[in-house]
């Protein structure tokens, strides 16, 4: 990948403008409901989770299990706290943590994955200096009544090695359990595992987060072969990512990235109500079954050879339709979310494509064919003159839900070109399988598709925004509210404006118009000054390559790596400035690590018909 101006750091990964910490990672097992979420900052671990799951829940609402549990993880030597830590993913890429503290003193390295019945923590302490010191690794929970209890605390001695609910569960229910200490150390709500070693010796020891264990099971726990999950997970994981298609990149944190992006996608799902996996978009503001970027996810899992994951992880999503044939999930998180329709035919004609499975593709037919009619029949609602002219939203569909900072003036709820744009993309889909499959509703079809693009395009033609002699996409007709979010998804996927289209030059200029001092384009989500990270490849870069402009992409793939963490996760938006404290939405979101992959993907592999 070569790299010209713009990108401070050149063609290296050194995440340069990594936003502030805490940093998260999630751990958990492939496509697992049990998550435990890790929070890494300087001289601490934040550790946080719900003993709820996306199966207590209703199907594809956008309501996610409370992160009700946390505590911190601290380390001491010789009675001073540790104040610096690093952190990493294990092997660079595994959704597996490893957390090291020390000094010339020691080390104290914290390996974190998770595992069949528990979140196990592997604590391996190392006096590294000349002489006796002491080691602690302290446990807490909050300071309050409703935070968990170190019985030994109320001079229950036996349980000294262990943190209780107390309050919010179950009062028996057990948080966490330390194993293998030389000794304990109960604190009000926590534990402290010590350690005394001469120079040179090590010892290892154990932090236990059981899914789901009580008092009564501590004997049990004791005695369990946690060294055993933890290599059982790590394995697990490894087995799951060398499933993947070969790749082959010079660089090796690119690498990384890419095997780190791609475990993500099976951190971020699990089962649901109905038993089916399904994708969610987020690990905990976001847990929860949307269509969008689990489209993209079950993209990226067909492209990586995941075909089987791909289909069963996204059939969930596939089924939310209406009776009506409304595709928006009229029951769930996406309804009046028009683009919907767009994403599931994305995903449905992609994994055609690249398995060839026309039985799939017979099956899901139906869904397409009730989809163009429901889209249809929304158009005609909004055909209709205004004093004898055509309004700029004639033929387009009604007001619906904006999302990803789109605003129809200061309105949620609007008419805006991205969801027509997916809206129309869905009945072109529709009708390309009609073709395939040659069924007689194929005329039918395609008259839906020509209508709602000749309608599209004539608005566009009047509705697009003139500034400084170039014409550019906005988010409502005729309007400069909202962001650029979507803009040119006109081109790619949807296809419906050709690569050299003056609106898509136009639009591209205006989304460069405005970059941060990293190399990112501004306002292309929720925050005016702020970025969403992901869209930069997402929108920009997958326009730019359909346009023959790899090295713009490359440049832009190298930011948006550097705009991580070096755990390779990203959160939803953020702010412009190295260190941001602005950090909005989910802290591991799904939609960059499914941007990174695709951007690598399509860089390296051409596609043509």
């Amino acid at each position: 990948m070569n790299v010209s101006s713009g990108n401070t750091t050149g063609s290296k990964v050194d995440f340069a403008y990594s936003f502030g910490t805490p940093h998260r990672l999630t751990v958990c097992r492939p496509d697992g409901p049990d998550k435990t979420l890790l929070d890494a900052k300087a001289g601490e671990l934040r550790m946080a989770w719900s003993y709820h799951r996306m199966a207590d829940y209703e199907a594809a609402t956008f309501v996610a299990p409370p992160t009700t549990w946390e505590l911190w993880i601290k380390t001491e030597i010789d009675g001073q706290a540790v104040p610096s830590s690093t952190w990493r993913r294990l092997e660079g890429d595994l959704p597996v943590l490893e957390n090291c503290y020390g000094d010339s003193r020691g080390r104290i390295r914290l390996t974190v994955a998770g595992g069949e019945t528990a979140a196990v923590t592997r604590i391996e302490v190392t006096n590294t200096g000349d002489r006796l010191h002491r080691f602690v690794v302290n446990c807490d929970s909050s300071y309050t009544w409703a935070n968990g209890v170190n019985l030994a605390w109320l001079g229950e001695m036996e349980f000294v090695d262990s943190i209780i609910s107390g309050w919010k569960d179950r009062s028996d229910r057990v948080l966490v359990v330390g194993l293998g200490a030389q000794e304990y150390v109960a604190h009000k709500a926590g534990i402290g595992m010590v350690w005394t070693l001469a120079a040179g010796q090590s010892a290892v020891g154990w932090l236990v987060r059981p899914y789901k264990a009580y008092k009564a099971d501590l004997p049990a726990l004791r005695q369990g072969d946690w060294a055993g999950q933890l290599e059982a997970a790590i394995r697990e994981w490894r087995e799951r990512l060398d499933r993947a298609v070969p790749m082959h990149i010079p660089d090796p944190r690119v690498g990384e990235a890419v095997r780190a992006s791609l475990a993500d996608l099976f951190v971020m799902r699990e089962p649901t109500l109905t038993g089916q996996i399904a994708g969610m978009a987020g690990t905990e503001v976001y847990r929860a079954a949307n269509n969008a970027e689990p489209a993209v996810m079950a993209i990226c899992l067909d492209q990586f050879g995941y075909p089987g994951e791909a289909e069963d992880g996204y059939e969930f999503c596939l089924e939310q339709q209406g009776a009506n044939g409304d595709w928006a999930d009229p029951e769930g998180w996406s309804a009046y979310w028009w683009s919907s329709s767009g994403f599931k035919s994305w995903a449905v004609i992609e994994h055609y494509k690249l398995t060839g499975d026309r039985a799939y593709l017979e099956r899901q037919y139906p869904r397409l064919l009730a989809s163009s009619r429901f889209l249809h029949a929304q158009r005609q609602r909004t055909r209709k003159l205004a004093d004898g002219r055509r309004p700029l939203t004639y033929g387009l569909m009604p007001k619906g839900a904006g999302d990803c900072g789109l605003f129809d003036d200061d309105d949620f709820y609007g008419v805006f070109y991205p969801h027509n744009f997916w809206a129309t993309y869905a009945d072109q889909v529709a009708a390309e399988v009609a073709a395939i499959l040659d069924r007689p509703e194929r005329k039918e079809l395609e008259s839906n598709y020509q209508q709602a693009l000749d309608d599209l395009l004539m608005s566009l033609a009047d509705g697009a925004i003139e500034e400084d002699g170039y014409r550019w996409i906005p988010a409502a007709p005729g309007k400069t509210s909202g962001s650029r979010w979507g803009a040119l998804n006109a081109l790619f996927p949807c296809r419906l404006l050709p690569a050299d289209h003056e609106l898509i030059t136009g639009t591209i200029r205006k989304i460069e118009s405005r970059m941060s001092p990293g190399g990112i384009p501004m306002h292309t989500g929720w925050l005016e000054d702020g970025m969403w990270v992901a869209i930069t490849l997402d929108n920009l870069g997958q326009a730019q390559l359909v346009r023959g402009e790899g090295d713009k992409v490359a440049e832009y793939f190298y930011a948006v790596l550097n705009h991580g963490t070096p755990l390779y996760t990203w959160c939803e938006e953020r702010g412009p400035a190295p260190g941001t404290e602005t950090c909005t939405g989910d802290r591991q979101h799904l939609f960059t690590p499914v941007a990174v992959l695709r951007a690598v993907r399509d860089m390296m592999v051409m596609e043509e018909d």
